[in-house]
């Protein structure tokens, strides 16, 4: 591809996915001509107590589905299954569904198909999809911070809901105001936010009441609209959302927006 046919030639792109996750995004970035920058907004981690976790992995058996809204949410229980070696083959009989194209692969390199994935990631969505649930138990592990809507609608329909922190989410210790002020000031064209959390961070390194004027000359664009609607509150114009909210389709609402100045 010759670079001056490239959609992203030249386009600063400041990406703010953890560390862990920032390259495969910068990856397809740069294929497309883009010159990334990554600060990462949010640091994934363990928590901090694993009882809770671990007597669920114990007692798989007594759910009927188990509910994975993330990679992260799959890799940090594999890695408490690993530790307490019990086999890949004890989440067999719980149903399982997985949020999103890239927790489905997780899942299915791991042990087994997903037994759903929705086609959106709205709660209501997934609540829907899953069923009759009166009487069933449902296993949520997730992030210390996630959204409660998904486990009040699971139990109004009926279930019983375990809410298992898997994985804290917290904001980087080299996260700061000085930081993202240079690294704006030298020139972004756009920003991408790829959950509520790399949104609220980086309102909070740079203050909640300036946020909005400090992103005015760059582009905003987020992977679905629990993300958006995140920076929306916080006073962000956002110019352009994923659907479906995954990777490949971010960096397709980037390309379009561009295409579309």
């Amino acid at each position: 591809m010759q670079a001056t046919t490239m959609p992203l030639s030249g386009k600063r792109i400041l990406v703010t996915r953890s560390a862990g996750q920032a390259m495969s995004l910068s990856k397809k970035l740069r294929y497309l001509g883009a010159i990334t920058i990554e600060i990462p907004t949010i640091e994934i981690r363990p928590p901090p107590d694993t009882d809770p976790i671990d007597d669920s992995i114990r007692n798989l058996s007594e759910y009927d589905w188990i509910i994975f809204t993330s990679v992260h949410a799959v890799e940090y229980f594999l890695r408490r299954m690993n530790i307490l070696q019990v086999p890949v083959s004890a989440l067999g009989p719980p149903r399982i569904a997985a949020i999103g194209s890239a927790t489905s692969s997780a899942i299915e390199r791991a042990c087994r198909k997903p037994d759903y994935v929705p086609s959106d990631f709205l709660s209501e969505r997934i609540a829907t999809g899953l069923g009759e649930l009166r009487g069933k138990r449902v296993l949520l592990p997730r992030a210390d911070i996630a959204s409660k809507n998904l486990p009040l609608l699971l139990r109004n329909k009926g279930a019983s809901v375990d809410e298992i922190v898997a994985y804290e989410t917290v904001p980087p210790r080299e996260l700061n105001f000085d930081r993202l002020r240079v690294t704006l000031n030298s020139g972004v064209d756009i920003v991408t936010f790829t959950s509520p959390s790399t949104v609220r961070n980086f309102a909070n390194a740079v203050g909640h009441a300036d946020v909005g004027r400090f992103l005015s000359n760059a582009r905003i664009v987020c992977i679905g609209p629990v993300t958006a609607k995140a920076a929306r509150d916080l006073g962000i114009n956002v110019n352009a959302v994923a659907r479906p909210h995954t990777i490949d389709a971010l960096v397709e609402a980037i390309v379009s927006d561009i295409r579309n100045l």
